[in-house]
Parts: structure tokens; sequence; C-alpha cells
């Protein structure tokens, strides 16, 4: 972390040894609440893609790979984590747990448009 801003590095040092205690804590109490759990658990995994993308691209940039080749590997990690949210997803609606009325289901659904419109055009350039 040399060329990493103080603050920033010591920020890494305090979080990081505050989600070691953390994790010990969820081992020995009692389950906090689930809603809150998850919403905790996509912050984790989102600054953990991240850091991991940071990572990759320093890497890259220190061993002179491409670094599009860092990117689209990183996109196939994206279609990899998709693809588990979704048979989560699947599970959860089959389940009964989520419903036409779960919040955020509608801004899913445009989501889920827009990708399938783009995979169409990904998929028909490639017969082309």
């Amino acid at each position: 972390m040399k060329d990493c801003p103080e603050s920033l590095a010591a920020e890494l040092t305090r979080l990081t040894n505050e989600l070691r205690q953390l994790e010990q804590r969820l081992d020995s109490e009692p389950a906090p609440d689930v809603l809150l759990l998850n919403n905790f658990r996509n912050a984790v995994d989102n600054v953990r893609m991240k850091a991991w993308s940071v990572s990759e691209l320093i890497h890259a940039r220190y061993t002179r790979d491409n670094p599009n080749g860092v990117l689209t590997f990183l996109a196939g990690e994206r279609l990899r984590r998709l693809d588990q949210l979704v048979r989560n997803l699947c599970a959860d609606i089959d389940r009964g747990a989520v419903t036409q009325h779960t919040s955020g289901m509608h801004s899913l659904s445009d989501s889920l448009k827009a990708l399938q419109q783009r995979i169409s055009n990904v998929s028909a350039q490639s017969r082309q």
C-alpha cells in the first residue's frame, strides 16, 4: 500500500480489524434481523468485488498485462455472481418469500428487460 493515501490505508486496516471482530460476534451472539444481515452481506459483497477489481487492475499494471483482459474477466465474474443471485431469487419465489408486491420487484423487472434486450443484441451480433 505504498502508493495508497495514508487515510485510506488506515481505514482499510481499521475496517479489516472490525470485520474480524464482527465475524467472531456473528459466531457467538444471537442472529440479527435477517433484512439487516442481508443488507450488510450485500454491502460486504460489493466492497469485496471492488477490492478484488482494484487488486486485479494493480496486478495487470505491474505485470503489464492488458487491462482489457482483466475487465473481461471481471465481466465474467459479474455474470457468475448474477447467475447465483438469480438462482437464489428463483428459490425465494418458489418458497413464496418474494412476490409481485415485494419491494424492488418493479425495478428488478425493468432491469431484467434491459438486460434481456442487451443479451439478445449480443446473441444477434455473434450469429452474424
